[in-house]
């Protein structure tokens, strides 16, 4: 299987994001979401949580922290906005806790990221 999703991702600053992948794995509502190829036209709502790409085994081949935002998907095109957009290897779970504190604007967001780092770490 080749891939054949194109994922687009942009915050306020700039794009992040734009390349062709397998799947990829969404936090949407209280599960995730597959976006897979083919996959019928969605527009939805992602939650602050980890967006995954999995290679053709369906084993995360990447992952990255991601607040909330849109996802619109249609044609084999995943275009997701997002505030956000952090690769995992780039934050820790202290320095997560110190950017909740230092911005409370976005202390779900950083709060949701040390739940998952130290979940990995135990």
């Amino acid at each position: 299987m080749a891939e054949n999703v194109t994922l687009k991702i942009w915050t306020p600053e700039r794009t992040v994001m734009n390349k062709k992948v397998y799947r990829v794995v969404l936090p949407y509502s209280d599960k995730n979401l597959t976006v897979l190829e083919n996959r019928a036209p969605t527009s939805l709502v992602i939650n602050a949580g980890v967006l995954q790409i999995l290679d053709e085994n369906e084993k995360v081949k990447e992952w990255y922290f991601v607040d909330n935002g849109v996802a619109d998907i249609a044609d084999n095109v995943c275009q997701i906005s997002t505030h956000h957009f952090i690769e995992h290897s780039h934050i820790t779970a202290d320095e997560a806790l110190k950017l909740r504190d230092a911005e409370p604007e976005n202390a779900v967001f950083y709060e949701t990221i040390h739940h998952y780092l130290t979940a990995f770490e135990n």
